[in-house]
């Protein structure tokens, strides 16, 4: 999933957005995250060393640290608060989606070679790649045991219960569609990809996994079935924002600025929006520099110079706002339905306020 927090000010005057408001603050926002981040950790290991052998302790914990903020559980947190539910009773289930999500990022790390995640070693990195994934089948495994060893806990009926197993599991098969999309896509021919074709890949990968994190936290925390759709349609419009915003940011040329390395998208060649669009309404010469720069294995600062320069184009970062904006414009519209108490709407706010830079 696309990154929640960055240095938003930072990020948008790389990308020449002249408009954002930096001084615009995000401290309930962020201390709410660090606090999530604190709750759950000691829940994951304890969740571990409840039904896993001990031989692996250690390489699933390892899996656990490679993200900035345990984003996923916080969705789940917010989800429950937004009905007023007690999220200190999902705590396993809040869980669940961590493991579910290190499980994703082991392989996504075995498919796209990947050395490092978040400055570390990567999982097929330090251990292999044949490791890494029958660690990420087990973390999968574990994010079932988890979720499910919640019911006893909880005053749910039974077949919303089962239900929402259900969508766990059928979400885990979108985020895989949307990866089988993408991998797709590294060989489809740059002006064959549409703009339909992308958004589904995003909303299948991202968006989905967002909406299905909000819809467990309104569903566990007692909300209704009104509220559950409308907080599962927020969800997948908001996810599927941030990951627009997410795949702009891989064109900023600083790696302790956004978290990840710069240009790795494009290196691999994944065709996200902002390429794509700076090649569809790019002059000939333009076109011809991104299909040599995506012949190349590595870049070099030259060419990743000439990639910010390309996407840094005023009708270019439209387009992809244009785009961004009304599905921020959905999410709010499905989170108004729903009647949330002050802090949380003010933290769905703060979201809102960080991707819409």
């Amino acid at each position: 999933m696309a990154q929640i927090l960055t240095k938003v000010s930072q990020v948008s005057k790389s990308l020449g957005n002249k408009n954002s408001d930096s001084g615009f603050t995000y401290q309930l926002l962020e201390n709410s995250l660090s606090e999530t981040d604190k709750l759950i950790l000691p829940v994951l290991k304890e969740l571990i060393k409840r039904y896993i052998d001990k031989s692996i302790w250690g390489q699933l914990e390892y899996s656990l640290i490679n993200k900035a903020h345990f984003d996923r559980a916080f969705f789940v947190k917010l989800g429950c608060e937004a009905v007023g539910g007690d999220y200190t009773k999902i705590l396993s289930a809040m869980a669940s989606v961590e493991f579910r999500y290190a499980s994703g990022t082991a392989i996504d790390d075995v498919f796209d070679d990947n050395d490092e995640r978040m400055g570390k070693l990567s999982m097929p990195a330090k251990y292999g790649q044949k490791s890494a994934l029958s660690l990420a089948a087990i973390l999968k495994s574990l994010s079932s045991i988890s979720l499910l060893s919640n019911f006893k806990d909880l005053n749910v009926d039974p077949s919303s219960f089962i239900n929402i197993n259900i969508k766990d599991e059928f979400t885990h098969y979108q985020v895989y569609l949307g990866q089988l999309s993408d991998i797709k896509s590294e060989s489809l021919p740059i002006d064959e990809i549409t703009d339909s074709f992308y958004l589904e890949m995003i909303t299948n990968s991202t968006g989905v996994d967002a909406g299905y994190c909000f819809e467990l936290g309104c569903l566990l925390g007692g909300g209704t079935k009104e509220q559950q759709k409308s907080i599962y349609d927020f969800g997948v419009a908001l996810g599927t924002a941030m990951q627009i915003r997410d795949d702009l940011l891989d064109y900023v040329n600083n790696r302790a600025l956004i978290n990840k390395e710069p240009f790795r998208d494009f290196e691999t060649k994944k065709k996200r929006l902002p390429i794509i669009i700076a090649y569809r309404f790019g002059n000939e010469s333009d076109k011809e520099t991104i299909k040599r720069l995506f012949a190349k294995e590595i870049l070099n600062e030259a060419d990743k110079a000439k990639l910010s320069a390309l996407i840094n184009d005023e009708f270019v970062l439209g387009y992809i706002n244009k785009l961004k904006n009304e599905l921020l414009e959905t999410a709010m519209v499905n989170f108004q339905k729903i009647n949330v108490k002050k802090d949380t709407q003010i933290i769905i706010d703060q979201i809102i306020r960080q991707i819409d830079v």
